[in-house]
């Protein structure tokens, strides 16, 4: 290998370079030139972040309204397009009329009967979790024809219910 020439002179003369050092007022300017031109960076920073933080305490909860109102957009616009959806909709508020009136009456009966409170409200709390996992299921695929029927089927399931028991109940 070649060796360089300028590192062959600086390695026979380096005793002559690191013989001279600056002044301790050099080092003194230079500390303090150093700190004159942090401050100002300093301060532009902290405003920045204030106004970083600023910013998103304002875009996040607008964008999160944007995007959940598009989302409900876009089912109210699936539900009016879908006719099935529509009648699920209908039976579901005739159903669940139905059924709180008839579980009025059978709650007048409770004083009477009252095992009946834990098996009907233990039997309807049970249809009232498949519904809801039915509706889940419905908001995957909005359109699902079998999922909108076993919906109208489990409210039908609730009615039979309360017809049931207030036609084994005289109260």
């Amino acid at each position: 290998m070649k060796r360089d020439r300028l590192e062959d002179f600086i390695n026979e003369n380096r005793h002559e370079f690191d013989s001279l050092e600056p002044s301790d007022k050099v080092w003194e300017m230079i500390g303090q030139r150093m700190e004159e031109q942090t401050k100002p960076n300093i301060r532009r920073m902290s405003w920045m972040k204030v106004a970083a933080i600023i910013a998103v305490i304002i875009l996040v909860p607008s964008i999160i309204y944007q995007v959940r109102s598009y989302y409900q957009m876009q089912t109210v616009q699936a539900i009016q397009a879908d006719p099935d959806v529509q009648e699920l909709m209908e039976a579901e508020a005739f159903y669940a009329q139905e059924v709180s009136g008839k579980l009025a009456e059978i709650q007048k009966c409770y004083k009477i009967y009252p095992e009946l409170k834990s098996e009907i409200e233990g039997d309807l709390n049970e249809l009232e979790t498949m519904y809801i996992s039915l509706k889940k299921d419905l908001k995957e695929n909005i359109s699902n024809k079998e999922v909108i029927e076993a919906m109208i089927d489990n409210n039908r399931n609730r009615m039979k219910l309360v017809d049931d028991v207030l036609a084994q109940i005289n109260c």
